[in-house]
């Protein structure tokens, strides 16, 4: 599993830890509904600051959700 998938299965599982969908996932971290899906299917490297405000709505620190999860 590469980085990129790593930080995009991070993602995928905190936002189905919240029950979010992706359009409310979204909205709560500033970003669209499209660009949660294009960063979930590594169809897009996610920039800094992307991955700052997801990190921030989560509750966690840049360095914890882009720790590579165990597998």
């Amino acid at each position: 599993m590469t980085e990129v998938e790593a930080l995009a299965e991070r993602i995928k599982s905190k936002r189905k830890e919240l029950n979010q969908t992706q359009l409310t996932f979204g909205l709560n971290c500033g970003l669209s509904e499209d660009e949660i899906s294009k960063i979930e299917t590594c169809q897009t490297d996610p920039k800094l600051s992307t991955i700052q405000s997801i990190a921030a709505y989560i509750g966690i620190t840049v360095s914890d959700l882009l720790q590579c999860c165990p597998e």
